[in-house]
């Protein structure tokens, strides 16, 4: 390749990888690596106004597209703000690989004090899978190789590489860089055939058996084999949040979904299943760990659990049958299995038709919640309006708020993988933005929406001028009600109608309308519920990032109880706990 400087390497590696955009903000101790991806053509540098958005931008591309996203920053507070970011990828598994600047090799490791040194390492590592600092020039391609085989590999997540500047600067020749066949698995791993078999034993033997799906199986893009087997079974089939859209809202058989957040129907499906089968699913909040109030005593059910990751096997709830393994082959192999041993259940429709009726019944209680066409607009009613106005659209929607997201969850519908996002793990408010920004990047032709709070959109509405200069017409819809909800909530729950008494929970009355146009962006403030749908629209059609600022009121949801008994397990309550099927 001739003589190259690190940062020119580095460059070289990430497209071999088929990297193209690296989202950021430059910096002294990375001009270098900005140098490279200038003269590097089919890669290019994306600059966000927050180090944490970057990473945020990245997560989302990952989330978006299934391929690893990457970040960068610059030395010291840069690098510390670029970790920030890395949480919910960590959380909810997402593939990213965050590049950091440091110091000079001999000022570093150990560190001696120079301006904006980091021990990036101990920073990065509770946010990451796996990182490195390249101490040596020539080590850049085997440690950007070992990077994406430890993102890629098992259950994905954050990986980390550190680069003192001297590095990202000095000059050397390398060898042509193999593909990445030749370095990480390509290939799937398949699960133990006993146990396949044994689990597709279960299964023709149950009597109400309940399939879900979990970002597992949007990770291994399974859905069609997780269908094939809920079909085949005539089972009833539900996803986690992470799961979206594998089971559509229009499914015939739909009854919720998202863990306890799809309702009622969902509650009583996993607590009257008497086998549950959990595909790329670890038994998380939204499941309610494993427990009550929304599953019942263990012993009361079977459980199979499929996961990549072994380790996840059993971690949560004690488990019949464990089946480590890709969830697209294992899944393919149990329908085969399956099959093999007489291809039904024992017929589970009677209970699966009462599950939708449970859930048309639960969606009809929640009407009179949503208000008048001229009142105050309630959350329920604007997250209504909204997947109206999207159903027929073939929206990504990202979900970033506190309360917003019960609402969120019961009227922005998922018909389709990879549509509807959240950040089910780490519920780190304010990713929506940039989450959103990397979705119109990437699939520019569909219409994208980040569904927010007032809270979550204050943390990073500065990526309004990142939306503005690259032109990435999201359309940002503010559920404004001029404080931090879910906090209060917390708080009333925990304390009752005392707990808000000089505690400061509430927002200026800011017009973030005119914030929008401020970046040059098209703003509109909404205050009546009948003006949503045109307003929608004029904000689509304006072809510019766009901010709808609804005003509306704090409501309670249905499910909020649910989650403050999870979320507060242990804890005494001043609220009631939620009654059975609520």
């Amino acid at each position: 390749m001739g003589e190259l400087t690190g940062a020119e390497v580095l460059v070289k590696a990430l497209k071999n990888e088929g990297v193209r955009h690296v989202f950021g903000i430059s910096g002294h101790g990375i001009v270098a690596f900005m140098e490279a991806l200038r003269k590097e053509d089919g890669i290019d540098f994306f600059s966000t106004r927050h180090e944490e958005n970057a990473a945020h931008m990245a997560d989302g591309w990952a989330r978006a597209t299934g391929k690893i996203g990457v970040c960068c920053s610059t030395v010291g507070s840069g690098a510390a703000n670029l970790a920030g970011g890395l949480y919910e990828a960590y959380a909810d598994g997402s593939p990213v690989l965050a590049i950091t600047a440091n110091v000079q090799t001999f000022l570093s490791y150990p560190f001696v004090g120079a301006l904006e040194d980091l021990d990036s390492l101990s920073f990065y590592r509770p946010v990451t899978k796996w990182n490195a600092a390249v101490h040596q020039w020539s080590r850049i391609p085997e440690l950007v190789q070992r990077a994406f085989r430890e993102a890629l590999t098992g259950r994905s997540g954050p990986v980390h590489l550190d680069i003192p500047l001297d590095i990202l600067l000095q000059k050397g020749e390398i060898d042509e860089l193999p593909t990445p066949e030749n370095y990480r698995p390509i290939g799937r791993c398949r699960g133990d055939r006993q146990m396949i078999e044994r689990a597709a034993r279960l299964l023709v033997g149950a009597e109400r058996p309940l399939l879900v799906a979990g970002g597992g199986v949007i990770a291994s893009e399974a859905w069609e084999e997780f269908r094939s087997l809920a079909d085949l079974l005539e089972a009833a089939a539900t996803t986690t949040p992470m799961g979206s859209g594998v089971i559509s809202a229009r499914n015939p058989r739909f009854f919720g979904d998202g863990g306890w957040l799809g309702g009622n129907a969902v509650m009583q499906a996993l607590r009257e299943a008497d086998l549950v089968v959990a595909v790329g699913c670890h038994f998380s909040s939204w499941l309610g760990l494993g427990k009550p109030p929304v599953m019942p005593a263990l012993a009361k059910q079977n459980i199979i659990q499929i996961d990549v990751d072994p380790t996840q096997l059993g971690k949560k709830v004690p488990i019949d049958i464990g089946i480590a393994g890709d969830a697209k082959t294992v899944l393919a192999d149990l329908l085969f299995a399956v099959k093999e041993q007489g291809g039904k259940g024992k017929g589970s429709e009677k209970w699966v038709k009462g599950l939708v009726e449970s859930y048309r019944q639960y969606m009809k209680s929640l009407d009179p919640l949503l208000g008048e066409d001229n009142g105050p607009i309630s959350m329920g009613r604007l997250a209504r309006e909204v997947g109206e106005y999207l159903a027929d659209k073939d929206a990504m929607v990202t979900i970033d708020g506190g309360m917003v997201f019960h609402w969120g969850f019961t009227y922005l519908d998922a018909l389709r993988p990879r549509r509807r996002f959240f950040f089910a793990g780490g519920g780190h408010l304010g990713c929506g933005q940039p989450f959103a920004n990397a979705f119109k990047l990437a699939f520019p032709e569909r219409p994208v929406v980040n569904f927010c709070g007032d809270g979550a959109f204050g943390l990073t509405l500065q990526e309004l001028d990142t939306a503005a200069r690259h032109n990435l017409a999201v359309v940002h819809v503010i559920n404004n009600d001029g404080g931090w909800g879910m906090c209060k909530a917390g708080q009333l729950a925990l304390y009752g109608d005392k707990a808000l008494n000089g505690i400061d929970q509430d927002f200026s009355s800011a017009d973030y309308a005119k914030i929008a146009s401020g970046f040059g962006c098209y703003g509109e403030r909404v205050e009546n519920a009948g003006d949503l749908k045109p307003a929608l629209k004029r904000a689509f059609e304006s072809g510019k990032p766009a901010v709808l600022d609804v005003k509306t009121q704090m409501g309670p949801h249905p499910m909020f109880g649910v989650m403050a008994a999870v979320v507060f397990q242990g804890v005494p309550l001043a609220m009631p706990e939620p009654p059975p099927g609520q």
